[in-house]
């Protein structure tokens, strides 16, 4: 294990051992889909597994798409679902994107044992079996994700347009491809896309390696607040997940992202 990523070998091995854990599939779809209808999308992991459908855990579109719930709707699908605090929680999709966004909304909802499988399924899908000598899923340090409002970042926002001195210990990283980006972004941002966190498995780099993504960029991890951002907050949860496992002092996300910062500033 890493962090808050499981490895699949060792997930793998956690199954045969029968530990007790959930495997839930994170998929999206705004398609109104019952539970039997989830699992036909679903890719096969292992028998019993879950399927989370993030549009379930996000709040209702309207003004800005894919914002976190409110508490109440959380634990009612907390409570449909049947998940619990005290059961270890892995979610995985296709490579990462989708269930590090759900990671971040069970963290963030009081969630402690709550993982991501590094890779993906893709990266299941091509694993070599291993044994292991720990039998169970290690303790989590304290969760140190905050989400930050669009009246916090356009402040911030305006300090590093305007290279204000006092934007110094700020960044605000957009990890949209730069494609994207070049298209419309929050000024003072800059661009270090989703990919550039990832191996070409899709499994995240090492530390050494992400340590050497923000370094390239100017910032240095020991001086700087950093703001996560994309286009609606799932691509960002990447950028989380890597600078939890290199313990920044706190790993910050802007939720609603561009979209939200567009509406509240009135730009189309």
């Amino acid at each position: 294990m890493r962090g808050s990523l499981i490895s699949a070998p060792f997930l793998s091995y956690l199954l045969k051992q029968k530990t007790n854990i959930r495997v839930a599939n994170v998929i999206m779809t705004e398609q109104p889909l019952n539970k039997k209808g989830n699992i036909e999308l679903s890719q096969k992991l292992c028998d019993n597994q879950s399927v989370l459908n993030l549009c379930d855990i996000t709040a209702q579109l309207k003004p800005v798409p894919r914002l976190l719930p409110q508490q109440q709707q959380f634990d009612q699908f907390v409570k449909e679902y049947q998940f619990d605090q005290s059961t270890p929680i892995v979610f995985f999709d296709q490579h990462i994107l989708l269930a590090a966004r759900a990671w971040f909304t069970f963290k963030y909802f009081g969630f402690n044992k709550v993982f991501v499988l590094d890779g993906g399924y893709q990266k299941w899908l091509n694993h070599q079996p291993a044994e292991f000598q720990e039998h169970e899923i290690q303790e989590q340090p304290k969760f140190q994700g905050k989400v930050i409002n669009t009246s916090e970042v356009t402040a911030i926002s305006q300090l590093k347009y305007q290279q204000d001195p006092k934007g110094d210990d700020w960044a605000i990283i957009d990890t949209r491809d730069s494609n994207r980006f070049k298209k419309g972004s929050i000024p003072g941002s800059i661009n270090i896309e989703f990919s550039e966190y990832l191996n070409k498995d899709k499994t995240m780099k090492s530390d050494e390696d992400l340590k050497n993504v923000y370094k390239k960029n100017g910032i240095d991890l020991n001086k700087t607040r950093i703001i996560n951002t994309c286009q609606t907050a799932k691509l960002a949860c990447i950028a989380i997940i890597a600078e939890e496992l290199l313990k920044t002092k706190q790993q910050i996300l802007y939720d609603g992202s561009l979209e939200d910062w567009k509406l509240q500033n009135q730009i189309k």
